[in-house]
């Protein structure tokens, strides 16, 4: 499966927000582009369809930026990805000049059970499963390295 940088980067962006917002902390686009190589102008363009599906939102002011509109445990892999581009997990299908039993037995058999597994899939994933990994994997990096 392909995925778009756009999502790729909305995922990392949201991550970010979820690690960096704890105890109502508001986390800055710089900031977020800085700690993960993502381009500032690049995540401005992201950041208003994350905002538009009410996942995020925004304070104003010199010390503002943003905040998760909801705790990471109630935001969904399937909610985010949908705000970014509604066609990862839309169902695939052939050419509409393809139109034969073939074309109708291939959907069913096959792109019906994967777009319906991947949607499933993705209700059971949350920020906070994302966020928790993401901690893991970094605890593990920063503990000390011993050498003899």
């Amino acid at each position: 499966m392909k995925v778009s940088t756009k999502v790729e980067c909305g995922i990392i962006a949201l991550i970010d927000i979820a690690v960096n917002s704890r105890c109502g902390k508001v986390v800055k686009v710089n900031a977020i582009a800085e700690r993960n190589n993502i381009s500032a102008k690049y995540l401005e363009q992201i950041i208003p369809l994350l905002k538009q599906a009410s996942i995020i939102s925004s304070i104003k002011g010199a010390s503002g930026g943003y905040i998760l509109t909801r705790k990471p445990s109630d935001i969904t892999l399937n909610e985010i990805v949908n705000a970014l581009d509604k066609t990862i997990f839309s169902l695939t299908t052939f050419s509409d000049d393809l139109l034969s039993d073939a074309n109708t037995a291939i959907n069913n058999c096959l792109w019906e059970p994967i777009t319906d597994y991947m949607c499933s899939f993705s209700e059971k994933i949350t920020l906070e499963t994302l966020a928790d990994r993401y901690n893991e994997l970094n605890s593990i990096k920063s503990e000390p390295m011993y050498y003899i």
